[in-house]
């Protein structure tokens, strides 16, 4: 049980912070995003001593916390799903669903069994499907929610499908790599291969890979700005760190490794060619995570030594500052000039150059430019497929066209910055604290990440 100590307090904090909400009318309502914050904050004191074995959970509570942090100057906008727009009655437990759900993802990287596993995961995906469907009176979100909850539905039945089959076969619900490699070498490696697609597809669901990244655009485009980053980078913190449990006893098995290598190719293809004619910035960044899913996938596939890469979770805190940056930017234009649309980022450079100075950090490095933290993750996965020797041929060609076409869509938006004019009836965008303080921290961590990849490199 110690173990679970900073999940405890999580909770015990989202529960505290929802009796205020019922008690403390009268109080801003952005405090509870705020405490919220600085909890989740505060549990990496928790897991700073082994960096390396902790690093799915950080990236969980540090995204946790940039997330609450994007909520605060978001909160006029949250209004709107309250009966007066002008009131905040009712929005503080926006703030308390992000602290259940990560309470869901940290547990689920410390699970010891499948039944844990299973039980962490429901509670991210429970407490998601509320925050994306939030917006009770807009039905967009009304709509992403309903998506969300009927795929999250299938996925989960797929994800349990797998567990009983698994249980069926061994008889237990800890998942040990000695039971599964003596399965594989017998008489019942088909039903354990079964059992392992299923567990596939219901982790599918929560990185936003091929063949159940249908959700991605529709969701992201309906769901609350804050969620959208939520959605987009801590929810693909737990499947991942979900891949990582289920394929470490199948990292030296070759048709598992082809699997992931055709999974890789279909979502990369998938959401490059689905950016390339979005001309609303949510959605064109939905398909840009599912996009960079298929980055990150091939540092699943096992290496020679029949070891996974060590560069997954740095390639996704690389990620999380990539996209959170983005939001944070589209959550003021969204906010101050009412449109989502690229075109609402018009004459951005001449207006606010500071501003749109940080979010041509933001989209280059989504993009790769070289001397940006997003060059180095890409390379990550470029050189991971070349140590393994086994899809170069036909996988790397196909990295290297999407990573070209990431050049097009993500410098859509710096084009409208610099070379369109605003419109006449185009706001100023005023950066409030907040979104300029971690707007700056994000910007100065991209450059830096770039020009110095040694403090990217894994740590041994």
């Amino acid at each position: 049980m110690e173990a679970y100590i900073p999940e405890f307090i999580l909770a015990g904090l989202a529960m505290l912070l929802l009796l205020a909400e019922t008690f403390c009318k009268k109080a801003p309502k952005y405090i509870f995003g705020l405490i919220g914050a600085v909890g989740a904050l505060s549990m990496l004191s928790f897991y700073m001593s082994d960096l390396y074995q902790n690093i799915y959970i950080i990236l969980a509570l540090v995204s946790t916390a940039i997330t609450l942090l994007l909520a605060v100057d978001y909160r006029s906008i949250i209004n709107l799903s309250s009966n007066d727009s002008k009131s905040e009655d009712g929005t503080g437990e926006f703030y308390i669903l992000p602290l259940l759900a990560c309470t869901g993802i940290t547990a689920l990287c410390k699970a010891e069994n499948l039944v844990e596993l299973f039980v962490s995961l429901e509670v991210l995906t429970l407490s998601s499907f509320v925050m994306v469907g939030y917006f009770r009176r807009n039905l967009g979100s009304t709509e992403a929610g309903i998506k969300y909850l009927i795929l999250g539905a299938v996925s989960t039945g797929f994800l349990v499908f797998g567990l009983a089959w698994y249980f069926g076969l061994t008889g237990s619900f800890t998942y040990d790599s000695t039971v599964i490699s003596g399965i594989l070498s017998g008489s019942l490696a088909a039903p354990m291969y079964f059992a392992l697609a299923m567990l596939l597809l219901g982790t599918a669901f929560k990185v936003g890979a091929c063949p159940m990244q249908l959700w991605i655009p529709d969701v992201y485009q309906g769901a609350p700005t804050p969620v959208t980053g939520f959605l987009s980078v801590a929810s693909k913190v737990a499947g991942f760190a979900l891949l990582s449990i289920i394929l470490t006893p199948f990292a030296d098995v070759c048709i598992v490794k082809f699997t992931i290598a055709l999974m890789a190719a279909a979502t990369l293809l998938i959401g490059n060619l689905g950016a390339i004619p979005q001309t609303n910035l949510k959605r064109l960044m939905g398909y840009s995570s599912i996009a960079q899913a298929g980055f990150i996938l091939p540092l699943f596939i096992g290496k020679v030594d029949g070891t996974l890469a060590p560069n997954a979770p740095y390639y996704l805190a690389i990620y999380m500052l990539m996209t959170f940056g983005a939001f944070f930017a589209l959550s003021l234009i969204r906010v101050q000039r009412g449109s989502e649309a690229i075109e609402a980022f018009n004459g951005l450079g001449k207006t606010n150059p500071r501003l749109a100075l940080a979010i041509t950090v933001m989209f280059a490095s989504l993009a790769g430019v070289p001397l940006t933290a997003g060059f180095f993750a890409k390379m990550f996965s470029f050189i991971h497929v070349i140590e393994t020797g086994l899809f170069e041929a036909w996988l790397l060609p196909i990295m290297i066209i999407c990573a070209g076409a990431g050049f097009y869509y993500y410098f859509k938006v710096i084009r409208a910055m610099y070379w369109e004019q605003p419109s006449d009836d185009a706001v100023a965008i005023k950066v409030p604290a907040v979104t300029g303080v971690v707007l700056t921290i994000l910007t100065i961590a991209i450059v830096m990440a770039g020009i110095l990849p040694l403090f990217m490199a894994p740590i041994q």
